[in-house]
């Protein structure tokens, strides 16, 4: 699981599971991208059990401009 240091809202992290990696709204657990995946139970229920530190990591991100890109700005 990944947060990274500069990135756009909504609050995520990134996860890699054996067939890929997906994104996961850290607010509601969900998989955001590339759809439909769903996330392991098991991986789910770790992920609720560190949600709150996740969330104050993610208060430690600095936010991408609307309409810029990381590699601009």
């Amino acid at each position: 699981m990944k947060i990274n240091d500069v990135d756009h809202p909504p609050p995520h992290c990134h996860v890699r599971l054996d067939r890929g990696s997906v994104k996961v709204n850290l607010m509601t657990l969900a998989v955001m991208d590339p759809p439909p995946h769903e996330l392991p139970a098991r991986l789910r229920r770790a992920l609720g059990e560190v949600q709150e530190e996740l969330l104050q990591a993610w208060e430690r991100v600095r936010l991408i401009p609307p309409g810029s890109s990381p590699g601009v700005w």
